[in-house]
């Protein structure tokens, strides 16, 4: 417990010192704001759950995120995400302890132009990039319907060898006709070690000719091995009176896709870089009633060496004002291998009086042939959740398993959400 409050510790430091940088800041701004706010929560997890290995965990999570706006003016705010973790037995990973800041960045919004300048430790998501950088981003609309989003810094990575030399950069460019269409050109270069390490192109839309009609979708470029990293893309039809339809397809090229990996869980040879999977499906829902409804889904995937597979099925979900809610769905997966033949069945029930809730869920997977001994595989999920106030929730789960990997698996979690506020005058 020692070294958890260390870590919240060094968080904490951490906090302070970007909280310094706003104060310093503000200074160079003209105080036409009366008060700032400052809003976030906390959440706390208790975890108890067994490893493969059959080592016993009981790791303790803090997450805690906040905003402080209207610093010096209405325009600049601040903003902070960062966790910690320590293990009460056990180790996760080969580590007691770990912490990681996840975002601390200064704000500056002007009123007008849809414009913003961030800078600090930021998530940046622009057409290509999705990325966790220390830099520098900024926005704006531009005139004539264009818009223009502009990044740059430091990459925030792991396991990789260090982060000297390296660095990241991109812009997305969008078209708009307002409700109608948004047409991106995107692109991100990143250097490992001042040596090119990744070189990314994209293009992506949105697009709604009619009241009933939303496609949707994007298609990656690798300049490094020039090939198309992925296409996904998705419609969306309806409602036509009770019903809606929707469309996607996808294809990914792992070796494009996954060349410049930044996680250990997505690097060769996990993964074959000769594979590549296309992807096709329809779905539907149906409104029976205000408290009914039925879906039906159809997905087929299509993979060059390791075969096809066909997914398939549906559910209804039942929900009632009175708190009662309840649901059944069940699908099959036709596979060329064995894993990749099953029915699956889920059902669960859950009730929500006053200030508290309840859910059971069920999850019941029964292959075709058994894998390591195992037939038919399945999770019971018990939850018991409270509201202590309008500021804090209580939630503890109890989760019960036997799958191919484990004979009998008992996870337990405990999470405890707190939202704070002040306002300062």
């Amino acid at each position: 417990m020692f070294t958890l409050y260390r870590r919240l510790g060094e968080i904490g430091l951490m906090i302070y010192r970007f909280f310094l940088l706003i104060v310093v800041g503000a200074l160079f701004f003209p105080a036409t704001s009366k008060a700032f706010t400052f809003t976030g929560q906390s959440r706390t997890y208790l975890q108890a759950r067994e490893t493969i290995s059959g080592e016993n965990l009981t790791p303790l999570y803090e997450y805690l995120d906040f905003k402080i706006e209207n610093v010096g003016s209405a325009d600049v705010s601040f903003h902070f995400g960062g966790w910690a973790r320590a293990d009460l037995t056990g180790e996760t990973l080969g580590k007691k302890t770990n912490n990681e800041l996840q975002y601390a960045y200064v704000s500056y919004r002007r009123p007008t132009s849809n414009a913003i300048v961030s800078a600090g430790r930021l998530y940046v998501f622009e057409g290509v990039a999705s990325e966790q950088i220390d830099g520098l981003y900024t926005r704006t609309d531009l005139k004539g319907a264009f818009g223009v989003a502009v990044y740059g810094g430091s990459p925030v990575e792991t396991d990789v060898n260090t982060r000297s030399g390296d660095s990241i950069y991109g812009a997305r460019v969008s078209y708009e006709l307002r409700g109608t269409y948004v047409v991106g050109l995107s692109y991100l270069k990143e250097d490992d070690n001042s040596a090119d390490f990744r070189e990314e192109e994209g293009i992506d839309l949105w697009v709604k000719p009619g009241a009933k009609v939303l496609l949707q979708g994007r298609s990656w470029y690798n300049a490094l091995t020039s090939g198309w990293m992925q296409h996904n893309y998705h419609l969306l039809l309806g409602p036509f009176d009770k019903l809606n339809l929707n469309v996607e397809g996808s294809k990914v090229s792992y070796g494009d896709y996954f060349q410049s990996a930044t996680v250990s869980a997505f690097t060769f040879p996990s993964i074959d870089p000769n594979e590549t999977v296309s992807a096709v499906g329809l779905g539907a829902r149906y409104t029976i009633s205000p408290s009914l409804i039925g879906i039906i889904e159809y997905k087929n995937y299509e993979y060059d060496l390791a075969g096809g597979a066909d997914y398939y099925g549906g559910g209804i979900t039942y929900a009632a004002s009175s708190g009662y809610g309840a649901g059944i769905s069940l699908y099959r997966m036709d596979g060329a291998t064995d894993n990749l033949k099953y029915g699956a069945y889920r059902a669960y029930i859950r009730k929500k009086r006053g200030k508290t809730d309840a859910t059971l869920d069920l999850l019941h997977v029964a292959y075709d042939q058994a894998i390591s001994g195992v037939t038919d595989a399945y999770t019971v999920v018990g939850a018991l959740g409270h509201d202590m106030s309008a500021k804090a929730r209580v939630v503890a789960d109890l989760e019960y398993g036997r799958n191919p990997d484990f004979d009998n698996e008992v996870k337990a979690l405990l999470r405890f959400v707190y939202r704070f506020g002040a306002k300062a005058r």
